[in-house]
């Protein structure tokens, strides 16, 4: 932009300090040049206002890409000729904010580099052709006013063109990142999701000195469910497992998530013990509640095994070594006979632990 700006206002600066009268001339239209300049820029910022309100319609969306282009190029070389035809015969000198105020107001409205420069290039041809070819047909205010009028007009359009194709970009790679985050089946957060979560909460955790409770749930004899009722049964016992567990992470640093397999996990920021422990035994329940029928289960219907870290962060402690806890934890449940939760938390030694047997009925 600053380059812009000296490329504008040096003709002007250089005849005015040469003493000629007429670089005085030069100097207050290069001024009145950059004052109009300013005015396109509001111009521009109000006309896409405007535009936004307006709903376009869908053949001329798919046509604008094709021929914005070269229509800008087209029509501003036109009015550029205009212009030359009468300024540059007597004044050649003002080629340079001429081309300065084309290639400002095209590429700042959205225009790529290359694009604007090709812009500018017909805009600077348009004007030395007019000026060898001057014929007084217009009046300078006249020709200048048509010259701003259509850089207006089209830096205006192609801003709003530009910023809606960047809008519709954002808003697209806001809902590819999304879904690439979450698992297809049950519409959890997926693995690498969780583990980017854990490394945040983590951080945070570490600044505030705060807990964090990670759940580990396994459904039990999956694999055997599988074998007696198909795998499509599988997936539909699973979704309604994940409902459940995506219920009880309702805070904004709290996360549910499929981990892998038949194993899903969830985050909990800065709950006390007992509230993490009591979570996870009311989710087992309206688990087993559920009942979903599962004739290799123990209790004939669907279960899961649950196990709970509480870990309080610390520099000597890791995400990695916290997942590890609730994964000895969940060993630990699984171990005791299924259908268990066990608690592991990283202010105790391993072998003091509490297991839980769950509520039958």
């Amino acid at each position: 932009m600053l380059a812009v700006l000296l490329f504008a206002i040096l003709p002007g600066v250089l005849k005015a300090t040469s003493g000629d009268p007429a670089g005085m001339f030069s100097a207050a239209w290069t001024s009145m040049n950059l004052g109009l300049l300013l005015a396109i820029v509001v111009a521009v910022t109000v006309c896409r206002a405007v535009l936004a309100l307006i709903a376009w319609s869908p053949w001329f969306e798919r046509l604008y890409p094709r021929v914005s282009f070269p229509l800008v190029s087209v029509c501003h070389g036109f009015w550029a000729f205009a212009c030359g035809v009468e300024i540059l015969g007597a004044h050649p000198e003002y080629i340079a904010p001429l081309v300065a105020d084309a290639f400002a107001a095209f590429f700042f409205s959205g225009l790529l580099f290359r694009q604007a420069a090709v812009v500018t290039l017909v805009a600077a041809s348009g004007f030395i052709v007019g000026g060898l070819y001057h014929s007084g047909s217009f009046a300078p205010m006249m020709a200048f006013g048509a010259h701003l009028f259509i850089n207006m007009g089209l830096a205006a359009i192609a801003g709003y063109a530009h910023e809606r194709s960047v809008r519709s970009q954002f808003l697209e790679h806001g809902v590819l990142s999304e879904m690439a985050a979450r698992d297809g089946l049950t519409g959890l957060k997926n693995r690498r999701a969780f583990d980017e979560h854990l490394a945040m909460v983590w951080q945070q955790a570490l600044r505030d000195r705060r807990s964090i409770g990670i759940l580990m749930i396994d459904v039990d004899e999956f694999k055997h469910f599988n074998d007696c009722y198909g795998h499509q049964s599988g997936d539909r016992a699973l979704q309604r497992i994940a409902e459940e567990v995506d219920a009880v992470s309702r805070r904004p640093l709290d996360l549910a998530a499929r981990y892998g397999g038949e194993e899903l996990a969830v985050i909990l920021y800065d709950l006390p013990r007992e509230h993490v422990i009591d979570i996870a035994q009311r989710l087992q329940e309206r688990i087993q509640a559920l009942g979903i029928e599962h004739r290799g289960s123990a209790a004939g219907v669907v279960t899961v095994s649950i196990g709970v870290a509480i870990v309080h962060p610390n520099l000597h402690r890791s995400p990695g070594g916290a997942l590890q806890l609730a994964d000895e934890a969940l060993y630990g449940a699984k171990h005791a006979g299924r259908n268990r939760i066990h608690v592991l938390s990283s202010e105790f030694d391993a072998r003091a632990t509490d297991v839980l047997r769950a509520v039958r009925f």
